[in-house]
């Protein structure tokens, strides 16, 4: 409770600084009786967390489409990291409870392997797996055409992370007994001529690459409740993938490959 006043104590200040409207306050409390029967512990920890989760999709959503103030994204992007420690939080006195239902198990976990997922986490691994495998694919053709010395660099350095993450999903879907798509060809070929596509437009095309990824890890997220260890994989890499967008915007603006957007005047 008390971390959503502050936040709104933030947003508060920062809407009055650009002359934003805020919308009507609640309606005062009242102290009234009735049946506490019909409104249990349970739900409203229930409540709770489907509030977070989808105050997750939201704050994503703000910081994909926050690209003019930088210092607005990166207000959102701290309320996203908060929000997943809540989130985690919550999670672990449900389940402490017992108050959360934990969907069916991945039973083709090889004989050995102490620990278990469920069926959705399964699928999430295996489908970052594939995500990745294409990225990569995709990531190594865009930089044998790129023209651009600085987009070469940061190109590179994303690939290396692309690289990272594919040796810890391939290892984890191995010690689960998830059986792997094939991985993408190791030396690309690029096309004759690298004047078809411009760099503005293939930097707008990574750009929107870190938006579907980072929707990607969220919904892992949101949906991978009882495995810990393997939703804390997933919450690393969407916080990676915020942060590495956030600097790719801040690179585009300087280059000017950004669409202009509508200014709000407050004046």
């Amino acid at each position: 409770m008390r971390t959503n006043e502050r936040t709104i104590s933030a947003l508060e200040v920062i809407m009055e600084k650009y002359q934003v409207r805020s919308p009507d306050r609640n309606r005062l409390p009242s102290h009234w009786c009735g049946n506490t029967e019909s409104f249990r512990d349970e739900l409203i920890g229930q409540t709770n967390l489907r509030f977070l989760q989808e105050h997750l999709e939201n704050l994503l959503q703000v910081i994909f489409t926050s690209i003019t103030n930088d210092g607005v994204r990166a207000f959102f992007v701290r309320n996203l990291k908060t929000t997943l420690d809540n989130t985690d939080l919550i999670l672990s006195y449900l389940k402490l409870k017992g108050w959360i239902e934990i969907g069916p198990y991945y039973l083709n976990t090889p004989a050995g392997v102490e620990d278990r997922i469920t069926a959705a986490e399964a699928c999430h691994l295996w489908d970052h797996v594939t995500f990745r495998y294409d990225n990569i694919r995709k990531t190594n053709l865009y930089l044998s055409i790129t023209h651009d010395l600085d987009l070469k660099f940061i190109i590179r350095r994303g690939l290396a992370q692309l690289n990272q993450q594919i040796v810890i999903l391939e290892q984890e879907c191995q010690k689960y007994g998830i059986s792997l798509p094939k991985r993408p060809p190791e030396v690309v070929i690029s096309p004759i001529g690298n004047e078809y596509m411009c760099d503005d437009q293939m930097y707008r095309d990574i750009l929107q690459g870190l938006q579907a990824a980072a929707s990607l890890h969220a919904d892992a997220s949101k949906q991978c409740i009882y495995n810990d260890r393997i939703r804390g994989l997933f919450n690393r890499m969407l916080l990676n993938e915020v942060d590495y967008y956030n600097l790719f915007i801040k690179y585009g603006k300087q280059k000017g490959w950004l669409h202009a957007t509508p200014m709000y005047r407050s004046h």
